[in-house]
């Protein structure tokens, strides 16, 4: 019983990891920016973002309203193209931060709808993730991540865009959380537990026998 105590000791120590004498980091920030060019809009002219899973986004990004540790992060940060049904994924950079989502909530998006001749989408997730730098732990981050679509509606066929004129912008809200991220086991992760279980188990049958 305590050999079998010892592993999964042992096992969940390696599992958690924590780097030694270094803060969690605390705060919040924001990012704007745009998509890299009118190509990323894949299914125009019936919808701008709103049904996009992969996001073709500028390569710098506007960083500001930083909070605490993120008080100081201002300016132009880097972007990265991703998309939401592969994961994890490095989204932002700035100052040494860098921000690694690593699981999304479901998606909601409104479709295209036009008005006056002017016609608009959207889609928004949220989800959780890691920020890391230097100096501090590994530490992990809530994310609210939205995208905005306008379009002059086409005089040819109404409820679609006019040909060239769609446009899109996004808009993201970091919080830090102060703790160790959440991280969906990894199956190394996995293999290792069921080691040490396999390990108790087989010292158990030793014992019986």
């Amino acid at each position: 019983m305590k050999k079998r105590s010892i592993a999964l000791a042992v096992a969940a120590a390696t599992l958690a990891a924590p780097s030694a004498n270094a803060a969690f980091v605390n705060g919040g920030v924001s990012f704007i920016g745009f998509y890299q060019n009118q190509a990323a809009l894949t299914f125009l002219p019936n919808s701008i973002v709103s049904q996009l899973t992969s996001f073709d986004v500028a390569p710098s990004t506007t960083v500001g309203g930083g909070t605490f540790d993120f008080s100081s992060v201002a300016g132009i940060g880097a972007a990265t193209d991703f998309n939401i049904l592969a994961l994890p994924q490095l989204m932002f950079a700035i100052d040494g931060y860098s921000f690694t989502v690593q699981n999304w909530a479901p998606v909601s998006a409104v479709g295209l709808s036009c008005d006056r001749g002017e016609c608009a989408d959207s889609i928004a997730f949220t989800g959780f993730g890691e920020v890391t730098k230097a100096g501090f732990q590994a530490t992990g981050f809530t994310i609210g991540w939205s995208s905005q679509g306008t379009c002059g509606e086409s005089l040819a066929v109404s409820g679609q865009c006019a040909t060239g004129s769609g446009t899109a912008s996004y808009s993201a809200s970091i919080s830090a959380t102060g703790t160790e991220p959440f991280r969906v086991p990894e199956p190394a992760s996995v293999a290792l537990v069921s080691l040490a279980l396999l390990g108790t188990g087989m010292f158990s049958r030793r014992r019986k026998a």
